[in-house]
């Protein structure tokens, strides 16, 4: 085998950079354009409408400090006209007590377990239990001992007349049905519940307490029957103005909470003053009927 030549190196070429002239700008290479820069739509929305729900102890002149004070005083008052429903029907003390703090949160109950499917609310806020049963025991104890008809200020009375629950009742009652309303409807708009869902929120936390203190004790249910002036629909309207200024105007909190409650008490004291009642049966036959009185009371033509 001949010999093998041994191959010469190959020659080594040195590369040179190019003239700084034919050198590209690195701004031309990579340019960032922070002219409109890009915003988050979930990060934007939070920036700019306020949470919807309360702190447990909000401050009293924040918006949310306003709803839970008003929440609270409905909570009272819900208690105490329901344990005096129970010990008119002849419930005992404890049973006068169960009544008054399901009728107080009976709604919310409802609401959490039926349609949003989560534990209660007075699970982790049990001052609601206590307050219930406070309101409720005082009224079973002293209600009997209140002059009727006596008045706290012109026109407003605790007790009324016949021994029922005076105009001083029926305005913290139309309080509490605004409020536990926004509260509902608030409720419904965190869970991301649509408009409809969440509307009914607010219907179930303002009377479906009422609701089940009425099946607890063999009564009518007030919101099913027409011996009662419209309830439900009060509580329906008010949360269904809450969602749609949500809507339309999220950074104002404030402004549709204090709406949403006027219009349920303007409604309520309208409906208690002039007698509205949704369309019925007339007795004895199947046409409709509109009537501001209580058929109960009243021989109505058929």
């Amino acid at each position: 085998m001949p010999p093998q030549c041994p191959q010469s190196p190959q020659p080594m070429h040195i590369l040179t950079p190019p003239p700084v002239s034919a050198m590209k700008s690195p701004t031309d290479t990579f340019h960032i354009d922070i002219s409109t820069p890009t915003v988050v739509p979930a990060l934007d929305k939070i920036s700019t409408s306020p949470r919807e729900g309360l702190p447990r102890w909000p401050g009293i002149r924040s918006p949310t400090g306003f709803l839970r004070s008003l929440d609270w005083f409905g909570t009272l008052v819900f208690a105490a006209s329901g344990s005096l429903t129970a010990a008119m029907c002849g419930a005992d003390l404890l049973g006068s007590i169960i009544v008054g703090t399901i009728t107080a949160i009976g709604g919310g109950t409802l609401r959490d377990a039926l349609v949003l499917n989560k534990q209660p609310f007075w699970i982790e806020e049990w001052e609601y239990l206590v307050m219930s049963a406070f309101a409720a025991t005082l009224a079973f104890y002293f209600w009997g001992d209140m002059k009727p008809g006596q008045e706290l200020l012109p026109g407003l009375t605790l007790k009324s007349v016949d021994g029922g629950e005076g105009t001083a009742m029926e305005w913290g009652d139309a309080i509490g049905v605004g409020a536990f309303a926004v509260i509902g409807a608030m409720n419904g708009i965190r869970a991301q519940s649509p408009f409809v869902v969440s509307a009914l929120c607010g219907m179930m936390t303002s009377t479906f307490g009422g609701l089940t203190r009425d099946t607890l004790l063999g009564r009518p249910v007030r919101i099913l029957h027409s011996y009662s002036d419209v309830y439900a629909t009060v509580a329906l309207s008010s949360a269904c103005l809450y969602l749609g200024l949500q809507k339309a105007a999220p950074k104002y909190q404030g402004t549709r909470i204090f709406l949403a409650i006027v219009l349920a008490i303007v409604l309520r004291e309208q409906a208690w003053t002039h007698g509205w009642r949704l369309p019925f049966w007339a007795a004895n036959s199947q046409r409709v009927m509109m009537s501001s009185r209580d058929p109960r009371n009243s021989t109505l033509s058929s």
